[in-house]
């Protein structure tokens, strides 16, 4: 999801390195399926994805749910992201959540 940078000219810049160091440090295609689930709960447009694996399926649960109510993610499927992923990649993926979350509220407001 980029970043409009006419929303925003001093904060563009900032964002999107951020963003960019975010997503690259998520592992695999996680960055993407987390999109993929924060834009559809938003009712945003999103791009295709194909086929996911059990570890990004968790990933995608997880992000979907982190948009309707964040501390409404279970216990059990934290356990489950755990049994897939370290916890800087869990971290890389968690941030990604909020900083996709965050812009894409952005982008429905505009």
């Amino acid at each position: 999801m980029g970043v409009d940078p006419s929303a925003n000219t001093h904060l563009y810049p900032y964002l999107t390195s951020l963003g960019d160091k975010v997503v690259a440090a998520c592992p695999g295609r996680t960055s993407d399926v987390i999109a993929h689930a924060i834009r559809g709960a938003l009712g945003l447009s999103r791009p295709e994805i194909f086929a996911l694996t059990a570890a990004e399926s968790v990933v995608h649960l997880i992000a979907e749910q982190f948009v309707i109510d964040v501390h409404g993610v279970s216990d059990e499927q934290f356990s489950t992201l755990k049994n897939h992923y370290d916890e800087p990649q869990i971290v890389a993926m968690l941030f990604r959540m909020a900083l996709t979350d965050g812009l894409g509220k952005l982008e429905k407001v505009a």
